[in-house]
């Protein structure tokens, strides 16, 4: 539920509320509700559509501690532009969850996934797409014509599987996969690490997937961990820690860059991030006696450091810009919009939920926040503030465009 970079800070944990959504039609099928939102840009192909998803309680009940969780009377809202699409039930009993990072909206579709005590299930509109044993946090989510790809990592102990509507199609039981499940150049790609135990040691050996092909990665003998793998045009492109380098480096190809980092520091955590072929990293930065410090490379050269008690909650690399939405870890002190080098304060007592509250959509920077003390949420449009009637939360902002795969950042 948390971004990579949340580990700086602890913020408060939260769930999920509902009011009505207009006059939308009833259709058959799990307490499910569609408006007209639905024909939003179904004329014009190339209009973007911008979703966001929320949500929503009855008026009066407090979602900030959510002690009825899981019980409690609760929908996911979905708007597009502004209008009200679909109202989904929220609960254990409809097998949908409230946690902001379980949903997604690919393709002008909403699917869903959900841990029963034995099974994952995954819904597509609040109908059952497939359903299969094993307990599994999804953190890649792909949707090729009829087909779903997922990559879930086990609830209940370690390893990854990485499936075809459900079904398995590479699985291992030691190892992390890299949390990513992604498209470049139209192949559907992830990376994992497997670790190799021999007499005297034991090393980790890094392995990128493409299209179900599995092929070593890292292969330098001078390389000591490899931080993160992400494949670019066509390159696999990682970060790591090597020998006789002071610092972590990007490996290209042949070619290699040091990161700048701030004097007697070290890097604590760090993830690749890519946009029209352009390379970025964000990360988390150590040092001796100071807290740790959130920031990122818009080049190998330039780390911009975000100012301490700042978490990254949500970041988007598109058209041209680096957008950072940081949450505040006290309630004195305004969240920060970094785009591009400038930053903006953030409405006092709101932050970000989830991974994917942050979108470029022609040009106008639009944020999903929600309240600490429990007001309505808001929608920040490159500096304007828009209220949502609704009481609850704000868990996703994305559009119409690059809409066949989403991913969940995990810690």
């Amino acid at each position: 539920m948390k971004r990579l970079l949340y580990a700086a800070v602890l913020l408060m944990a939260v769930s999920c509320g509902l009011t009505e959504v207009g006059e939308p039609v009833r259709r058959p099928g799990g307490g499910v509700w569609t408006g007209p939102g639905v024909n939003v840009g179904k004329d014009d192909p190339d209009k973007t559509v911008c979703y966001v998803t929320l949500m929503s309680y009855a008026d009066g009940y407090d979602w900030r501690p959510d002690w009825e969780k899981g019980s409690v009377r609760c929908s996911l809202v979905v708007l597009a532009d502004g209008i009200p699409m679909m109202k989904v039930p929220v609960g254990d009993e409809y097998e949908t969850s409230s946690d902001p990072d379980m949903h997604r909206i690919i393709g002008g579709h909403l699917y869903t996934d959900f841990s029963t005590s034995s099974e994952t299930v995954v819904k597509k509109d609040g109908r059952l797409l497939f359903r299969y044993p094993g307990r599994e946090v999804i953190c890649g989510f792909i949707v090729d014509s009829s087909d779903v790809y997922t990559l879930g990592h086990s609830r209940d102990g370690g390893g990854f599987t990485y499936r075809r509507n459900g079904e398995i199609l590479l699985q291992r039981t030691t190892g992390r996969s890299f949390a990513r499940l992604y498209r470049d150049k139209g192949d559907i790609c992830f990376a994992f690490s497997e670790p190799v135990v021999s007499a005297s040691d034991t090393i980790e050996r890094y392995y990128h997937v493409r299209n179900g092909n599995v092929s070593q990665e890292a292969l330098r003998e001078d390389v000591k961990r490899v931080w993160d793998i992400l494949a670019i045009d066509g390159s696999v492109v990682y970060v790591a820690d090597v020998v006789g380098v002071a610092h972590p480096v990007v490996c290209n190809g042949l070619s290699m860059h040091a990161l700048s980092m701030p004097q007697a520091s070290w890097m604590a955590s760090c993830r690749l991030l890519a946009s029209s072929g352009n390379i970025y990293v964000e990360g988390i930065v150590a040092k001796a006696g100071k807290p740790l410090t959130a920031g990122i490379w818009t080049d190998y050269d330039s780390f911009h450091a975000f100012p301490s008690g700042m978490a990254l909650a949500s970041v988007c690399v598109s058209e041209g810009s680096v957008c950072c939405v940081l949450n505040s870890s006290t309630s004195w002190q305004n969240g920060q919009i970094y785009q591009n080098g400038r930053t903006a304060a953030m409405p006092m007592n709101y932050v970000s939920m989830g991974s994917r509250t942050a979108v470029m959509a022609d040009g106008i920077l639009t944020i999903g926040l929600s309240s600490r003390t429990g007001g309505k949420p808001q929608l920040w449009k490159d500096g304007l503030v828009q209220t949502l009637d609704y009481n609850g939360y704000i868990c996703s902002v994305t559009t119409n465009k690059d809409q066949d795969s989403q991913e969940t950042v995990l810690d």
